[in-house]
């Protein structure tokens, strides 16, 4: 069985905020000049590709 050690620092908690406010300030800003529906599709599917990297990555039990 393989581990995998990820250590978890203030500037990486910091860079993962920056992330966060960035692509909400992106849908917002789609939600405003294009249209609600592509705002929740591009969410919708963000959410999906995180689920599934956090699926790909996570220890598989047997």
């Amino acid at each position: 069985m393989q581990h995998f050690h990820i250590e978890v620092t203030g500037k990486t908690i910091l860079t993962l905020l920056l992330v966060l406010a960035v692509t909400a300030g992106g849908l917002a800003l789609v939600w405003t000049l294009v249209n609600p529906g592509w705002a929740i599709g591009i969410a919708f599917g963000l959410v999906l590709l995180v689920r599934g990297l956090f699926a790909l990555f996570k220890p598989h039990s047997e």
